[in-house]
C-alpha cells in the first residue's frame, strides 16, 4: 500500500496555515486515514486464513500419515481460522468505521455507517485464536464506539461536533485499541507466524536432511561422481529456497508490527487530540459526560468522572490555541506513522 500524502486525523493543511473552516478541514482527513487503515486490517485480517493454510501445506508429504495430517491441518484452517481471519477483519472495522464516520462530519455524508451492532457485539466475543481473545472490556468498549458514533450522525448531524465525537469516543478508543492490537499482536504476529516458520523448519529439515544422508553414502565413492555432484546441487538448492521462505515470513511478521504499531500511534494521537479539545485536561467534566451520554443507548452504564464543576464551562468550536497545538500533534504523528504505513504492502 502506498502511503498518501495525508495520513493524520487531522490534516496536513495545518502545517502551513489555518481559517476559521480549520475544523471542517479536520473532520475530512479522517476519511483519508480511514482509507489506508481498511487496506491494512483487510490485509493482515486475511492472512490470519492463509497463513494457517500455508502451515498446514509446509507439512513434509513423505508418508501416507504426512498426507492425512495436512488434510487435517487445512480441515481446522476451514473450520476454525477462516471464520476467525473474517472476524478480526470485522473487529478491525470498527475503529476503520470510526475514522470514517468522523469524517462524514465534514462532508454532510450521513451515508455509509450502518452497523449491526448486535453482530459486532457478537463478532468480538467470538473471536479466539490460541486461546487469544478480545476482553469483555474491550468488547464493551468496541460496542461503545459504534453505538455512539451511530446516534451521533443520526441524530444530531453537525460538523462542529467534531470536538464532542473526539473528547466522547477517546476513553472506548482507547481500551478497544489496546486490546485489539494487543489481540493481533499475540494471535497472528507472534503464534501463527512462528507457527509458520516452525513448519517451514521442519519442511526442509525433512527433505535436506535426506539429502545429507544420501551425500554422506556417497562421500569418498568415486563411482558416482555425478550423483554426488547432482546432491549437492539439491542441496544448496533446498538451503536457498529455504531461506526465501523464511525470508517471507519474516516480512509479514513486519507487516503485522507495523499494523499493530499503526493503531497504537493512532490511539495516541486520538489521546492527545482528545486533552487539546478538553483545555488540556484529561477528565471529562460532568457537562461533557452530560453531552456525551445524549448519544449513548445505556447512559447508565457509563461511568462519571469526578471532577470539579468548574470545569462544565466548555466551547465545542476550535479555538486558534487548540488549532496550533493540533498542528504540532499532526506533525509528529505523520513522520511516525508515514513509515510503519510502508511496511504494510498491498
Amino acid at each position: 500500500m502506498r502511503p498518501k500524502v495525508i495520513l493524520a486525523l487531522i490534516p496536513i493543511y495545518f502545517l502551513f496555515g489555518s481559517c476559521k473552516n480549520d475544523d471542517l478541514e479536520a473532520a475530512k482527513s479522517f476519511a483519508t486515514l480511514s482509507e489506508d487503515l481498511a487496506i491494512a486490517n483487510k490485509q493482515i485480517s486475511a492472512d490470519i486464513y492463509a497463513s494457517c493454510a500455508r502451515t498446514a501445506s509446509w507439512e513434509p508429504l513423505g508418508t501416507l500419515d504426512s498426507r492425512e495430517n495436512m488434510q487435517k491441518l487445512l480441515d481446522v484452517c476451514d473450520k476454525s481460522y477462516r471464520q476467525n481471519s473474517e472476524n478480526t477483519e470485522i473487529a478491525g472495522s470498527v475503529l476503520v468505521n470510526y475514522v470514517a464516520a468522523v469524517g462524514n462530519l465534514a462532508t454532510t455524508n450521513e451515508n455509509g455507517f450502518t452497523p449491526k451492532l448486535n453482530q459486532i457485539s457478537e463478532t468480538l466475543g467470538n473471536l479466539d485464536i490460541n486461546g487469544q481473545k478480545i476482553n469483555e472490556n474491550a468488547r464493551q468498549a468496541g460496542f461503545q464506539i459504534v453505538d455512539f458514533i451511530t446516534n451521533f450522525l443520526v441524530n444530531d448531524f453537525r460538523r462542529r461536533n467534531l470536538k464532542l465525537a473526539i473528547v466522547c469516543t477517546d476513553p472506548a478508543i482507547q481500551e478497544y485499541s489496546a486490546n485489539l492490537s494487543n489481540f493481533i499482536n499475540s494471535s497472528y504476529t507472534d503464534y501463527l507466524l512462528n507457527q509458520e516458520i516452525k513448519q517451514i523448519n521442519e519442511h526442509f529439515g525433512f527433505y535436506i536432511n535426506q539429502v545429507n544422508q544420501r551425500l554422506m553414502g556417497l562421500s569418498g565413492s568415486k563411482n558416482n561422481p555425478q550423483d554426488f555432484n547432482t546432491l549437492q546441487e539439491r542441496q544448496t538448492l533446498l538451503e536457498e529456497q529455504y531461506r526465501a521462505e523464511i525470508n517471507k515470513v519474516l516480512e509479514r511478521k513486519k507487516e503485522g508490527a507495523a499494523y499493530v504499531a499503526t493503531i497504537r500511534s493512532t490511539a495516541d494521537f486520538h489521546s492527545e487530540l482528545k486533552q487539546i479539545f478538553n483545555g488540556n485536561r484529561k477528565e471529562i467534566s460532568p457537562k461533557q459526560i452530560q453531552a456525551c451520554n445524549k448519544y449513548r443507548s445505556n447512559k447508565e452504564s457509563q461511568n462519571v468522572q469526578n471532577t470539579d464543576r468548574q470545569n462544565d464551562s466548555w466551547n465545542q468550536e476550535i479555538t486558534s490555541s487548540e488549532l496550533k497545538q493540533a498542528k504540532k500533534a499532526t506533525k509528529e504523528y505523520i513522520d511516525k506513522v508515514t513509515p510503519l504505513l510502508q511496511k504494510i504492502q498491498d
